[in-house]
């Protein structure tokens, strides 16, 4: 494997998050439709989205749930846009309600692979002359997707400001 440099951002600046959290009748509803929400607003195909993890603990009422998807959108031959959803909450079995609290991440990241030390200064150089301005329309882009993806998550909700 060639040594690489890698340059990753947060879309989310200055935070990494964007949180949602809501409390009311059937919460976990809104993570059945995660996968569709990343798949349409990131404009990828069903391969590129994924549900990695989803956990639900059945011992106790309210049932807690923990779950994690993510999309990912290659913008080109360095640089791929992640976004990610983790969700965890609890959930009463008798009358569906209960409480969620949803962060929202997604990452930038660009990487160049070298195999010595001219390469790698061309690649800084090229970085800082020629590829940023089209690595900040793929921020800018990426940027308007995850605050699309949490309007569409607070629609669903019932909700129209972050609580």
């Amino acid at each position: 494997m060639s040594p690489e440099l890698t340059v990753e951002d947060d879309i989310a600046q200055p935070s990494d998050t964007l949180k949602i959290r809501f409390k009311g009748k059937n919460p976990f509803s809104v993570c059945e439709k995660f996968l569709d929400t990343l798949r349409d607003t990131m404009k990828v195909s069903s391969k590129d989205v994924v549900e990695t993890d989803i956990r639900w603990d059945i011992t106790g009422d309210p049932r807690t749930f923990y779950g994690m998807w993510a999309g990912r959108r290659k913008e080109d031959r360095w640089t791929t846009t992640t976004l990610r959803l983790i969700a965890q909450g609890s959930q009463s079995s008798k009358d569906l309600t209960g409480d969620i609290s949803i962060n929202v991440k997604g990452t930038i990241r660009t990487r160049y692979e070298f195999t010595n030390f001219i390469q790698k200064s061309f690649w800084w150089l090229f970085n800082f002359m020629f590829y940023y301005a089209a690595r900040r329309r793929y921020f800018d882009f990426a940027r308007d997707n995850l605050y699309e993806v949490r309007e569409k998550i607070l629609r669903q909700l019932q909700i129209y400001r972050e609580e």
